[in-house]
């Protein structure tokens, strides 16, 4: 008998600390990802069975917690998505304490599901987005300890069917609005890929730009914190994306693609679990800051890729390359065209969102080589143009949220500084041309047709000449 009582003393002396150390918060982000990635789970595709078990798992861990469902007794949101109606988000609550600032909100939220399977493979997505639904739900549980603190009031979220196309985020972003509750949102957060922070040297706030007050973002105690001031990244997106295009201010939070991205080799055991909770921290004690900020936290800006409709102005730098081409009607040779490059500023007036004024004034360096009348099989000898070109056209197009395809036609006037050794014209002509913008960055392709002759035919030395030229150019809009 008395060495049975040693034994549970001895057992409980060693298992009481195992059982502690359970408890505390890197313990649980570790059990969360771990079961979110598990194979079982099959990759959490959207809409699969798989993706209501990893449901269940994290409205459990939110109602042992305490957290107030939104939806009465449920955390539960349902939503279609291209007539099914197999999705859904999870939504909670955490009620601020200031008699005015309790009606406003900040939203964090971070996606549950991920890829599936493919090819025989599982997609686990430990690190998107397991490690942001974990940290989704040990800020929670941190917020909850300090809710006598919070002032505005906190919606916790975890989002389905983001990686079909942030579907979920937009099923919350229109309930809000249809309750008349989306303009009382002064924040929101995205939570997305926070599991590589050793990797990723920093923790990344994109959207720094639209809070009214950057220095909300400071620095942790142990985390070196890096800002950009707006998303603009064409080939990637987040949960932030249907609300700032209703202009809210947002922060897009990651730390980073240093992870296998969208591969099978995205597992749990990868996880830097340290960084992950030094996250978690930082993330739950700037919630707590921004919801004491008095005024409104957002600048009233956003990033041109979630723009809903363009600046009347704008104003940007263009460059890229040009091929020009010359015929000479009296002559019995033909320049060939070479490769030059074209850059300069440019400008836009916008009516709407499909109809624009654009000009600007490009500087052009052309190349041609012309044959030898001496040499028929020589390379012959290189020929140089230069002029600024000052094009006046009208676009339209078809634009979205960050992307938009335009056509223009207009006319442009161009003055030849150099154009072969003979002395400087103004000849003009017409232009068209096609692009596509992503965010502010543009893409297009222009041809510009000469009237009239190169040269000043009045100079008998001079001979009759005609040209066109084609650009490839890069721009930014500011």
């Amino acid at each position: 008998m008395k060495k049975a009582l040693l034994l549970l003393v001895l057992s409980s002396y060693f298992l009481l600390p195992c059982a502690s150390a359970q408890e505390t918060q890197r313990a649980r982000l570790e059990k969360h990802v771990y079961t979110l990635a598990a194979d079982s789970l099959n990759g959490r595709k959207a809409g699969s069975p798989d993706a209501a078990r990893a449901r269940a798992y994290i409205a459990r861990q939110w109602r042992d917690m305490g957290l107030e469902a939104a939806f009465g007794n449920s955390y539960e949101m349902p939503f279609v998505v291209y007539g099914e109606k197999d999705y859904c988000n999870l939504v909670a609550f955490i009620e601020g304490n200031d008699p005015v600032l309790k009606d406003e909100y900040i939203v964090i939220g971070g996606h549950y599901d991920h890829l599936g399977v493919k090819n025989g493979e599982v997609y686990n997505g430990a690190d998107d987005n397991a490690s942001g639904t974990a940290c989704v739900t040990e800020v929670a549980r941190q917020l909850l300890a300090h809710r006598k603190e919070l002032k505005r009031s906190v919606v916790i979220c975890a989002f389905d069917a983001e990686e079909m196309g942030l579907h979920g985020s937009q099923a919350l972003v229109t309930w809000m609005r249809d309750k008349g509750l989306l303009d009382k949102v002064k924040l929101m957060m995205s939570i997305d890929m926070v599991g590589w922070l050793k990797a990723g040297k920093a923790l990344t706030m994109e959207g720094s730009g639209t809070l009214a007050d950057p220095n909300l973002l400071l620095d942790g105690a142990n985390i070196p914190i890096r800002k950009k001031k707006f998303e603009n990244s064409i080939f990637t997106a987040t949960d932030t994306g249907p609300f700032a295009s209703q202009g809210i201010a947002t922060l897009a939070v990651t730390t980073g693609l240093k992870s296998p991205y969208h591969k099978p080799g995205d597992d749990p055991e990868l996880i830097d679990y340290e960084g992950l909770d030094r996250v978690t921290d930082y993330l739950a004690a700037f919630v707590l800051r921004a919801s004491q900020q008095p005024g409104d936290l957002a600048s009233g800006k956003v990033a041109a890729k979630h723009r809903q409709s363009q600046k009347k102005f704008e104003v940007g730098l263009r460059a890229g390359t040009n091929a020009g081409h010359i015929t000479l009607p009296d002559a019995a040779v033909t320049p060939k065209s070479l490769i030059g490059w074209t850059g300069g500023v440019m400008m836009q007036y916008n009516f709407n969102n499909n109809w624009a004024l654009h000009t600007g004034a490009f500087y052009s360096y052309t190349r041609y080589r012309m044959p030898d009348a001496d040499d028929a099989f020589g390379q012959g000898y290189s020929m140089t143009s230069e002029g600024v070109t000052v094009p006046l056209t009208v676009q339209v197009g078809v634009y979205a949220p960050g992307v938009s395809m335009f056509l223009r036609a207009g006319g442009y006037f161009n003055y030849l500084i150099n154009a072969f050794g003979a002395p400087s014209s103004y000849p003009g002509g017409f232009t068209w041309g096609c692009g596509y913008r992503f965010g502010s960055v543009t893409f297009e392709v222009d041809s510009y047709y000469q009237f009239g002759d190169l040269f000043d035919t009045s100079d008998v030395n001079l001979p009759h000449a005609h040209g066109s030229n084609v650009t490839v150019t890069l721009g930014y809009f500011f």
